[in-house]
């Protein structure tokens, strides 16, 4: 729970990074920064939703779920103890206690980029990063704002899956290529950034600039291998 303070109030390396557990910490304890869960254990029913949850407590929108790598090839388990302690959800339980499998996200990134493309064209510009300078007024660039967010938050979803295969790789470098993303990146802060100094001075409620929401957190997030 260290991990709350930033590290010039707590240095780094007075903070827990990883935790070996065999039964304690397993069950009733809490933390939001726990993400992932590695699983060497065999488990089922109310012991496998315990521990499972322990990475369950959304964080923000670079944390939107818990990740956790089993290497006991549990499936069979974890849809048992789904069923078992879902109530009346019945066949929804999946749906409602699991991410979507990623070749579903893919598509679902698939259509957020077209959106993205249709409404530039719209514009009468290309679906570039330095065409957004060109977007006139407004509106136009809080409808960017609202678009590459939602494109952001699908990738950001995206890396935390790690068995994507190669031909999903590839599927997803050809949606937005990642120079292309990284461009829409910087574009996109600048564009936010301006917008929200605004938006804090802006006193008319119906103003497309004070309906926005940055998420910044969103391209705050890092790769370690």
């Amino acid at each position: 729970k260290d991990q709350k303070y930033p590290n010039s109030d707590l240095p780094h390396d007075k903070k827990i990074d990883l935790t070996i557990v065999v039964d304690m910490l397993l069950t009733g304890f809490d933390s939001q920064y726990i993400n992932p869960l590695y699983v060497d254990k065999h488990l089922k029913y109310h012991g496998l939703i315990q521990a499972f949850s322990r990475t369950n407590r959304v964080l923000h929108g670079a944390k939107p779920c818990g990740n956790i790598l089993d290497f006991r090839a549990q499936g069979e388990a974890v849809d048992d103890a789904i069923a078992l302690f879902s109530g009346e959800a019945g066949e929804r339980a999946r749906e409602i206690w699991l991410v979507d499998p990623a070749p579903v996200v893919v598509e679902k990134l698939s259509e957020a980029v077209q959106q993205l493309e249709d409404f530039m064209q719209s514009q009468g510009v290309d679906c570039r990063p330095g065409e957004v300078a060109s977007l006139k007024g407004d509106e136009a660039r809080a409808t960017f704002i609202n678009c590459f967010r939602e494109v952001q938050r699908i990738r950001t979803q995206l890396d935390q899956y790690t068995d994507l295969d190669p031909e999903l790789r590839e599927t997803i470098d050809k949606l937005l290529p990642e120079d292309d993303l990284r461009a829409f990146r910087g574009v996109y802060l600048d564009v936010a950034q301006e917008l929200k100094a605004r938006q804090e001075k802006t006193p008319d409620p119906n103003d497309p600039i004070r309906q926005l929401d940055f998420e910044f957190v969103l391209f705050d997030s890092a790769l370690i291998d």
